[in-house]
């Protein structure tokens, strides 16, 4: 648990000098007599309270299980019919995979292309992310407006560097992928697919070679591609774009935003060069992966074996309990945020964040105008985007109406087939239409934060504004360090590498000097270079490129918390508590906020895939560019984490 002591000098490593390790100083002792559950691939602050949300969720189902249906209302009876289905390990066993015969009768009914395209729809509205997937957001260039994207998928490793890489981890990674498909086709009703697993892999390989890499998929100008269906069908032609629409339910808009052009032309040409019974087998392999955890436990447990220990370690699945009940909160989340935000939230506590954002956002203005490197004529703009960030915290003030959905007794991958469906097509409803700026798109019962760069929105759901990141009752400086440092973070994002390519409408639009930009670029550079040196194990090292937004925001967010903490203090000056000064308190809650730890395995894959950097180094990465920092704890050269002032990198 938690504790609701945000700082207890017990638990500081006094061995460590706070200038050597800051992370280890402040989380050693923790991280010791916390290892990692055997069923997780990390373990941290974050983690623990995650689990806190879902035992508390995990009450308010029981009390829903307990409670006759003809008491609920409409909204509680499909929770908890939705959570008894899961739950029923017994009959989930005795149909083994049985439930997938509708989609397994779509993908046998292909005899040609069309039918692929049309089945291909069938399955995108039943969220399994064949080929490529569509979505509905603000267009970039028009963001007051929702336009449908189409972008790459259709892989069924993490990440499409896995099929290219010729390194002996990702070769060994696609032999074991190789092992699992065999086994779980072959105790499946598709068995006889698994004699075509090499042209289902050789499918998913020219899918990885034509993706773009996750690095690239942070350049959002070279992932909008405006087409008109005439220039889409010229770019695809062997995909008949109006049986997809069909297929998903839409009126084909008057255009569409391609995110990868050439990745589109690369499955267009697979529909001519692939046999249809190899792009059938590779369909009902696609069936059968996604919804494993949908099906018996032998699936479900087959599937953690490859998934869970390849790319996390962890050494157990889930309790049956907790997989269940994240498949409801997920496709459930705002009948079930509802019943959460009534239980565990105060209006109390969404006001006192709210005067934390004013002063955040004052720290940021005062911070942009004193700006040594960029012209006053992008200060301007930068002020203007800064001031028209709004803000979502805690939860809705509309609750989402879902009297149309139908969740059955019994029937749990039938629940989740139509819960994807039910919300697919609220989606693709927006298309064409005026983007509701006031939809909450995150749930008051997710442990995170965000900034939604097309919104220009920073997002505060209700279950983290709670310890340690938030005390209701705490000081000033423990809440600037925890929910102030991720106030800052995420209003950062705005201004990170990519966040600064929008404008204060969402606008994907240059608003920079040329030089400004150009000063802006050199000094990113250097901060991606700094992390680029971080080795977390021998061999493996950060990717300053892939982690640099996050970077920028971490940076940044320090920073302006710091600010808004000088701010608070000058209104209500605070001395020590329990040894530790206001700015001491400060450094130490953001280390505690930031405490991880991983196993291997899941640090690999997190340094591949992830844009946030592992710890200790969101932790020990920033630091070393704050002069604050070295102040707070006297840090002197030759402290480990000493960085002469002319390399310490200074951006927002």
């Amino acid at each position: 648990m938690l504790t609701e002591k945000p700082i207890n000098p017990d638990d500081l490593d006094h061995a460590v000098r706070p200038g050597d390790d800051f992370f280890g100083y402040v989380n050693n002792i923790w991280i010791r007599k916390n290892p990692i559950p055997a069923n997780e691939a990390r373990w941290g602050t974050f983690y623990v309270l995650r689990y806190e949300v879902e035992e508390q969720i995990k009450k308010i189902f029981e009390g829903l299980v307990a409670t006759p249906a003809g008491k609920l209302d409409d909204s509680g009876k499909k929770v908890k019919y939705f959570y008894e289905s899961g739950m029923d390990v017994d009959h989930v066993n005795a149909e083994g995979d049985a439930p997938l015969a509708p989609l397994l009768d779509a993908v046998n009914g292909i005899h040609d292309v069309n039918d692929l395209v049309r089945t291909i729809g069938f399955l995108h509205r039943r969220g399994i992310g064949v080929f490529w997937a569509p979505s509905p957001e603000p267009d970039a260039k028009s963001s007051d407006r929702t336009a449908l994207y189409f972008s790459q998928a259709g892989l069924s490793l993490p990440d499409r560097d896995y099929y290219v890489n010729a390194d002996e981890k990702s070769v060994a990674i696609r032999k074991r992928y190789a092992d699992y498909a065999a086994l779980m086709l072959a105790h499946s009703s598709i068995a006889a697919d698994a004699q075509q697993f090499s042209k289902i892999n050789d499918i998913e390989k020219t899918l990885a070679k034509h993706s773009m890499t996750r690095v690239e998929l942070r350049d959002f100008e070279k992932q909008y591609n405006k087409m008109s269906w005439e220039e889409l069908s010229k770019r695809a032609p062997h995909i008949d774009w109006n049986i997809y629409c069909e297929a998903i339910a839409i009126r084909k808009p008057e255009f569409v935003i391609v995110c990868q052009p050439e990745f589109m032309a690369a499955v267009s040409e697979l529909f001519q060069s692939v046999p249809l019974e190899s792009l059938k087998a590779y369909l009902r392999w696609q069936v059968l992966n996604a919804m494993s955890n949908f099906l018996s436990e032998d699936f479900a447990h087959r599937s953690f074996e490859f998934y869970g220990k390849t790319f996390g370690g962890a050494t157990e699945i889930k309790p049956r309990w907790r997989r269940v009940l994240n498949v409801v909160n997920g496709m459930l989340d705002q009948a079930v945020a509802k019943l959460y935000v009534e239980r565990h939230f105060s209006a109390a506590a969404k006001t006192r964040v709210n005067q934390l954002v004013d002063h955040l956002t004052e720290a940021y203005r005062a911070r942009i105008k004193r700006l040594d490197w960029m012209s006053d004529a992008t200060k301007e703009k930068a002020l203007t985007k800064l001031n028209a960030i709004s803000r979502k915290l805690g939860y809705p003030d509309v609750w989402r109406d879902i009297s149309a959905l139908t969740i059955v007794p019994g029937a749990y991958l039938e629940n989740r087939l139509n819960a994807h469906i039910f919300e697919f097509d609220r989606q693709m409803k927006k298309i064409g239409k005026p983007v509701d700026r006031s939809e909450w798109l995150i749930s008051p019962q997710t442990v995170n934060a965000f900034y939604l760069g097309l919104q220009n929105e920073i997002d505060f759901p209700a279950a983290i504004l709670q310890p340690p990141f938030f005390y209701p009752d705490g000081d000033d400086a423990v809440n600037f360090g925890g929910i102030g440092m991720a106030i800052g973070h995420e209003l950062t994002h705005g201004f990170d590498d990519e966040g600064s390519r929008f404008d204060a409408n969402g606008n994907l639009t240059n608003w920079w000097t040329e030089d400004d930009r150009a000063r802006f670029d050199k000094l990113t550079a250097r901060l991606a270079a700094q992390f680029d040196a971080y080795e977390l194990l021998p061999g493996l090292r950060v990717n300053g490129k892939l982690t640099l937004g996050e970077n920028i925001a971490d940076l940044g967010g320090l920073l302006i918390a710091y600010d808004g903490l000088t701010l608070a203090l000058k209104e209500n000056p605070v001395g020590a508590i329990d040894g530790f000064t206001p700015f001491e308190r400060f450094f130490i809650s953001y280390a505690i906020t930031e405490r991880s730890v991983a196993r291997e395995e899941a640090l690999r894959t997190q340094v591949q895939t992830d844009p946030h950097t592992p710890a200790p180094y969101r932790v020990n990465g920033p630091l070393p560019n704050m002069d604050e920092f070295y102040e707070a704890f006297d840090c002197k050269p030759g402290d480990a984490l000493w960085r002469d002032p002319k390399d310490r990198v200074k951006i927002w």
